[in-house]
């Protein structure tokens, strides 16, 4: 269809195709693909095998995609957001509260008062705000990032701003131009460099070599390279 509006709930079958906006008033199921060539807006939650839109997505309630998403604006969710496989959002995402991402992760920014889980790499050339944050391959984020809960990277984390944690982990390099501030325990597996200052509440673990531009800490600090 040229747009598509509809009041209630709305179940395709199939797939859904609509060139322009399409606004839906209750929830949206969708059992193949859904193609929106302008902005998306459900009321209520919205479920679909994979998406795609050109502008704005934006959800009442929670948003499932079991396969891949690919939105060329922005992302707003007042509930839960759920993909099965990757999401790539050229504007800012939004999530009420937890964001799970079976595959990789890509947004200009991220913000979600719940948990952010990403199966494999996460970008984000903005700030990244989260409940706690884990993810099974890289992350890249081109400010600065905060996470009330624990932060678990399996491979490098770098951070172009400042960086702020309950407690942090990562397997590979940390790199952060700002500062670096945690809370709790803090452990690399491999090295460490921090172009500011670096506070942990508790003990510090570093596989490699460690540089910041200066040191506090409550507990040990442990450094397996120069």
């Amino acid at each position: 269809a040229a747009s598509l509006e509809a009041s209630g709930d709305v179940l395709a079958g199939g797939s859904l195709s609509v060139r322009g906006a399409t606004r839906f008033g209750s929830g949206i199921d969708v059992s193949e693909s859904a193609h929106v060539g302008h902005n998306l807006t459900v009321d209520g939650a919205a479920r679909a095998a994979s998406l795609e839109a050109s502008g704005d997505v934006l959800a009442g309630g929670s948003l499932s995609v079991r396969g891949a998403a690919s939105l060329d604006d922005a992302l707003r969710v007042r509930g839960a957001a759920v993909f099965g496989s990757g999401v790539e959002v050229s504007g800012g995402a939004r999530v009420a509260q937890a964001l799970t991402v079976g595959g990789a992760a890509r947004a200009a920014s991220l913000e979600a008062s719940g948990d952010v889980s990403a199966g494999g790499e996460m970008r984000a050339s903005g700030e990244l705000a989260g409940g706690s944050l884990r993810v099974r391959g890289a992350a890249v984020f081109g400010s600065g990032v905060e996470v009330s809960g624990r932060a678990r990277v399996a491979q490098a984390l770098t951070v172009d701003g400042a960086a702020r944690a309950a407690s942090l982990e990562a397997s590979g390099d940390v790199l952060a131009g700002g500062s670096l501030s945690v809370r709790g325990a803090t452990r690399f597996g491999s090295g460490i460099d921090v172009s500011e200052s670096a506070h942990v509440g508790h003990n510090l673990t570093v596989g490699g070599a460690a540089r910041v531009g200066s040191l506090e800490a409550s507990g040990d600090v442990l450094a397996g390279g120069a």
